[in-house]
């Protein structure tokens, strides 16, 4: 028989082994590693909150390890998605829907550049000529040389100015010219004028001592750029989509507020830029990533111009090639990072 002692010693011996197993801390949970993604993106100022907000570290702050290829026009990132090498892909209006309409299979689901409170957004699209080819409006570009990214916005963009000036596009001898070389083919005289984007219009500017601007912005088109995810991916990994969605609304917000930053950080991606002229380029751009009615509106106008200019065969529905439910959710849930934003009309 057992005595009160044993019974008591028992106890004692039960609780001293249960005692440890208590005070010893359970072992952390693994970390969830980031979830990589890559972003092709252009080589210019539209793109610079995609830099900012990887420098910064505001995808990682959302558990996205986000790469980028950079790359010089949006023909070339439809291909770097299209071949696997990209699951975002920056998407402008101009050359977009053109991409949707041969089988790309993404949607643009957070702005990116672009005044989002109206249908018409181009401010930093210019046409420049040199003193002394005799042109000083847009009426005297018939029967010259002029030097542009071909199939890409400041193409567009000047189709629809000549057109408004009564010029034929047939008229103007268009020269494919790559952006990083706007500047050395205006400057050697092998084109008459250049039509392009920023920074490469502030660099004729800064560069060419003769330089002389035709033209900038006017509202005459609707430049805007989403981001856009291919659509497996959206399909499969929403949360994923969401994510990403709001490291880039924060990254706006970033380059809005702080532009001396944006314009440093802008040198170390953009080549042959230096931060006298990213400052002047970051003055004529808009970085809001709201989708709007107005940039729906903006869809569905571009399409007409691109059918139009016989870039297109068919409409391109908008709903083929925008997304809004994600950053309708981000707007709802974060009002903070749009405040600085002018209120949609």
């Amino acid at each position: 028989m057992r005595t009160p002692g044993s019974r008591l010693g028992a106890l004692a011996l039960g609780l001293a082994l249960a005692i440890p197993v208590a005070l010893t801390p359970a072992p952390p949970a693994p970390a969830q590693a980031p979830a990589a993604l890559t972003a092709a993106v252009g080589n210019n100022m539209n793109h610079v909150p995609s830099f900012v907000g990887l420098e910064k570290g505001l995808f990682l702050k959302h558990g996205i390890d986000l790469k980028l290829k950079v790359l010089s026009t949006g023909q070339e990132m439809a291909k770097a998605l299209q071949a696997g090498e990209a699951q975002v892909i920056g998407s402008a209006y101009s050359n977009y829907p053109v991409a949707v309409e041969r089988g790309l299979q993404a949607r643009g689901v957070v702005g990116l550049m672009g005044d989002r409170t109206s249908r018409y957004s181009d401010e930093p699209v210019s046409v420049w000529t040199r003193k002394g080819t005799g042109i000083t409006r847009i009426e005297d570009l018939a029967g010259r040389k002029v030097g542009t990214p071909v199939g890409g916005t400041a193409d567009e963009y000047l189709g629809v100015l000549l057109k408004k000036r009564g010029v034929a596009r047939e008229r103007v001898t268009l020269l494919n010219v790559p952006p990083g070389n706007i500047v050395s083919a205006l400057q050697g005289g092998s084109v008459d004028a250049v039509a392009i984007w920023e920074p490469f219009g502030s660099l004729v500017q800064a560069r060419v001592p003769d330089a002389v601007l035709l033209a900038r912005g006017g509202g005459h088109i609707g430049y805007f750029i989403n981001m856009a995810v291919r659509n497996d991916l959206i399909e499969r990994q929403p949360d994923l989509v969401e994510r990403y969605v709001l490291g880039m609304v924060e990254a706006t917000a970033h380059t809005r507020r702080h532009p001396e930053e944006a314009a440093e950080i802008a040198t170390r991606w953009v080549p042959g830029l230096d931060v006298a002229v990213a400052r002047r380029a970051l003055r004529h751009m808009t970085f809001d990533p709201r989708i709007t009615a107005h940039t729906i509106a903006a869809w569905e106008e571009n399409v007409r111009i691109l059918l139009e200019q016989k870039k297109l065969r068919a409409p391109v529905p908008w709903q083929q090639g925008i997304d809004t439910r994600f950053i309708d959710k981000v707007m709802a849930r974060h009002p903070e990072l749009f405040a600085d934003l002018r209120p949609v009309p």
